[in-house]
């Protein structure tokens, strides 16, 4: 099997770094020793998928290590009669899926009355579980009691290893159907709140391949429908949200054709469910995400159908953003921090949108502004992780809210302010970073938190020794930019007499007032490409800039 476009872009990325390390003399020592770390780093990444193709799918889920775990999944009675509340007397702020009410009530008359069998056994056990999993999702918002709080975590983990093995017994050669397609997002919603993102890309490719056999994708008219034509636009919208999401953090082809009709036409008008505006604002992210995607395979157009392509995203993203914080300044206070989530998410889709722009045309506004929307991504992820208490769902193994944050978006925020601490040894954005990851160091016990945590950390320890310099110089002193330009850089100026510097270890500052947020002594060059850059300091900074981080440093089951 061909190697993962995030492997290959990192190998792309060591190549190059190592080729400038032993050719580039005027280098100072201090970026140096910085950049080889962060070659070593990247050294670290597998090359490519190496363990057989073979490999089912049962083996790579998570086990199911309940305790109590009954020895049959059928669905109790009581659970079911929970799941059939009147939704006008019940919650507004339970968080909605691709399962209508009136196809719940099918599934659980089956199950009562011993109507389902078979495949469509499976099919429903996983529908079920995964909606009362989604249920209890949202029990903490209301409840402090310890014991219920215990007891509502304990049948979290029941659900979700019901769920599981009704999923293992699913059988691919099924014939298509609709419950086939809702048990199969079920699962992919499953593996992705879970933080399985490859199991959740996998499973919903097959649940896309049945809507394309089922022709379920060319709905071209939004006449009034028939309660049987809500469950397939809820089903299409959904599949459509995870194909874009997930293609884009794992680097893969999409795999849901384009759609006749705009997924956020595709949402019913059920106005007692407060979460449908920012459902639709993540379906229109999607569409971003996925438009993205295919603009970066065709890398090789003009310049300028690229740059109108670009401005037709950033056009796009700045409206959706105008919505989402009028949204956010109505909401209540159980809602408000999903959307400061969501301002993470479009933070973070704006910044892989203007690293895609600057890669094929450098201009150093776009560059601040990349900057800028990196440092906002995660002023908005350190909010959440500061008051965690007013998120919903369970602190099991981490925050819920990771699952649909930064566990399902690049980190591109990250690796941008990395390479910003080194150009400008940003103090601010040096803490920043810092205080994420000590907030997410305390749910390193999770797998996928530990993994993204031998990342962060010591990329912000390869910048501790700049910070280090930069505090013990005086307030007068700064840092002279270090940024991609298409010309051969200067050589910086020396330290004035007034404020020596012994053994050259801060040949990187002036003697002015230091100011992060100055313009950028940048020459203009919008119309520079990258690989028109000559291969110094300047032009390594850009590659490492411009790298993607692969998710094989989440899961090391991706490589497979």
């Amino acid at each position: 099997m061909a190697p993962d476009e995030s492997s290959h872009r990192a190998e792309q990325a060591k190549a190059i770094i190592q080729t400038e390390l032993e050719g580039n003399d005027r280098m100072d020592q201090e970026r140096r020793s910085i950049l080889q770390s962060a070659l070593d780093l990247v050294g670290t990444l597998p090359p490519g998928r190496t363990s057989s193709p073979h490999t089912g799918l049962s083996s790579e889920l998570p086990p199911e290590d309940c305790r109590d775990m009954p020895e049959s999944i059928t669905p109790p009675p009581e659970l079911l009669y929970m799941l059939l509340q009147d939704p006008t007397t019940g919650s507004s702020l339970r968080w909605p899926d691709h399962l209508s009410q009136e196809a719940l009530v099918t599934m659980i008359s089956a199950l009562l009355g011993g109507k389902a069998t078979g495949q469509r056994f499976y099919q429903y056990c996983v529908c079920v579980y995964v909606k009362a999993l989604f249920y209890i999702y949202q029990l903490p918002r209301y409840h402090t009691d310890s014991v219920l709080n215990e007891q509502s975590l304990h049948s979290k983990r029941k659900y979700e290893a019901c769920a599981i093995r009704a999923l293992k017994s699913l059988s691919l050669l099924e014939k298509p159907s609709l419950p086939f397609v809702q048990a199969l997002i079920s699962s992919a919603l499953l593996m992705q709140y879970l933080g399985y993102m490859n199991q959740s890309w996998m499973i919903n490719s097959f649940a896309t391949r049945l809507i394309v056999a089922l022709q379920y994708h060319q709905v071209s008219e939004l006449t009034p429908a028939t309660k049987f034509d809500k469950q397939v636009r809820s089903c299409l919208y959904w599949c459509y949200y995870l194909d874009r999401t997930l293609s884009a953090l794992l680097l893969r082809p999409l795999s849901l054709p384009e759609l006749r009709v705009a997924p956020t036409d595709l949402i019913g008008e059920e106005t007692s469910l407060a979460h449908l505006p920012l459902i639709s604002i993540l379906l229109e992210l999607a569409q971003v995400q996925g438009e993205l995607l295919q603009i970066q395979s065709e890398s090789k157009s003009h310049h300028q159908i690229l740059a109108s392509q670009h401005d037709k995203l950033q056009e796009q993203l700045g409206r959706i953003h105008v919505r989402l914080e009028a949204n956010r300044a109505s909401a209540s206070g159980l809602l408000c921090t999903d959307w400061i989530a969501l301002e993470f998410i479009h933070y973070s889709i704006m910044v892989d949108t203007l690293r895609s722009r600057l890669k094929y045309a450098f201009s150093p506004l776009v560059h601040r502004e990349c900057v800028s929307y990196a440092r906002k991504s995660l002023t908005a992820l350190q909010f959440l992780l500061k008051n965690i208490r007013t998120m919903p769902g369970f602190v099991d193994p981490y925050p819920s809210f990771l699952s649909w944050t930064v566990l399902l978006y690049p980190l591109s925020p990250f690796f941008v302010l990395f390479c910003n601490i080194i150009g400008e040894v940003d103090l601010e954005d040096y803490k920043l970073v810092q205080d994420i990851n000590r907030s997410l160091s305390q749910f390193a016990s999770s797998p996928s938190i530990a993994k993204l945590l031998t990342l962060l950390d010591p990329l912000h320890n390869l910048c501790t020794p700049l910070i280090q310099v930069r505090t013990r110089l005086s307030p007068r002193a700064r840092v002279v930019n270090w940024y991609p330009a298409a010309a051969e850089p200067q050589a910086p100026p020396l330290p004035p007499d007034d404020h020596p510097v012994h053994g050259g270890e801060a040949s990187w500052l002036q003697d002015t007032p230091f100011d992060s947020d100055a313009p950028t002594s940048l020459p203009v060059a919008a119309a520079a490409t990258v690989d028109e850059m000559p291969m110094t300091p300047d032009g390594l900074m850009w590659r490492l800039f411009n790298t993607q981080v692969s998710m094989e440093w989440l899961d090391p089951s991706l490589s497979f």
